[in-house]
C-alpha cells in the first residue's frame, strides 16, 4: 500500500515538472514565419524562440527536414538513467552535428557534458522532457 501512494506522488511530482511543454509543438517552418516565434506550454506559459537560433537551425536541414522537424526539441531526461535521450530522425541530425558525432538514425544518448554544448547552442529550440518509468 505505502508504495501505491509515493508512487502516486512521484507521478504526480514528475507531471508538474513538464507543465512547460507546450501542448502543441509548432515546425521550424512554421516559426520561422512568426512576428514572434513561440508556443504555448501546457501551463499556458509562452516559450519564445531566439532567431538566432531558428536560423542557425535552418542552416542545418533541408527544406523538406524544415517542414517536418517540430521544435522544441526534447532532452528526454528518465528517472533510471544516468543520460538523457533525444528521438527522431531529424532531431539526432541536428544533435549529431553540434556534437560532431556520427548520426545514430532516430535515437540519440547523451550524457550531462553533452547536454551542456547542446543547450549552449540551442538553449531556446530545445527543453527537459521528465520521464519515469512505470513504478
Amino acid at each position: 500500500m505505502r508504495g501505491d501512494r509515493s508512487d502516486r506522488l512521484m507521478k504526480k511530482e514528475i507531471f508538474n515538472l513538464n507543465r512547460h511543454l507546450p501542448s502543441r509543438r509548432k515546425t521550424l517552418e512554421e516559426l520561422l514565419r512568426e512576428d514572434r516565434p513561440h508556443v504555448t506550454g501546457a501551463d499556458g506559459t509562452r516559450h519564445r524562440f531566439k532567431w538566432a537560433e531558428l536560423e542557425d537551425l535552418r542552416g542545418m536541414l533541408t527544406e523538406d527536414e524544415a517542414r517536418r522537424l517540430r521544435l522544441p526539441i526534447y532532452i528526454e531526461i528518465e528517472s533510471e538513467t544516468s543520460g538523457a535521450r533525444i528521438a527522431g530522425d531529424i532531431e539526432v541530425k541536428v544533435v549529431s552535428e553540434v556534437l560532431e558525432r556520427d548520426d545514430e538514425g532516430d535515437e540519440i544518448y547523451i550524457y550531462r557534458p553533452e547536454m551542456r554544448v547542446l543547450r549552449a547552442r540551442f538553449p531556446t529550440v530545445t527543453q527537459y522532457m521528465f520521464l519515469v518509468r512505470e513504478l
